[in-house]
């Protein structure tokens, strides 16, 4: 095992100015919390996949369409890590143009592949009752598509 970056040597140039930044914003980080505590150990929560990680895309086309693309969460079964239901977190900005062009498109695609995507609000973060119910009505309609 050996440890990359940093060291004591001198920094190695590149072209372009990179800094770290936090992966996740206040709200979903705040978000995360909550999910990690409702969802407790029994599946895995994973932050921003790419949506090529999520879904096979089995020719060019499929794949240029979800390749820069990733949803806010997407939680998983605990034993297989098959996807059950991913989640979005909207702000304001989707009522963007280029941004409910994409929403549209991220919709279509979990909705025909049947897995479940919750869109909730910023604002609607602290609902924690009428979150816990869309998660579990989401799950469920996950779990009896998978049994069909």
């Amino acid at each position: 095992m050996q440890i990359i970056a940093p060291n004591h040597e001198p920094c190695v140039e590149n072209v372009h100015r990179y800094t770290p930044k936090a992966v996740l914003d206040s709200s979903e980080a705040r978000f995360h919390t909550c999910l990690i505590s409702l969802c407790k150990d029994r599946c895995h929560v994973l932050c921003k996949p790419q949506l090529t990680d999520v879904f096979d895309h089995h020719d060019g086309i499929g794949f240029n369409k979800i390749s820069q693309k990733h949803i806010d969460f997407l939680v998983c079964r605990q034993h297989d890590w098959l996807p059950m239901l991913g989640i979005e977190l909207d702000d304001n900005s989707t009522a963007r143009d280029n941004v409910r062009c994409r929403d549209t498109y991220v919709n279509e695609l979990f909705a025909c592949t049947g897995i479940p995507l919750i869109r909730i609000h910023v604002n609607e973060v602290e609902e924690i009752e009428v979150l816990v119910e869309k998660l579990t009505l989401a799950w469920r309609r996950r779990a009896v598509s998978l049994r069909s």
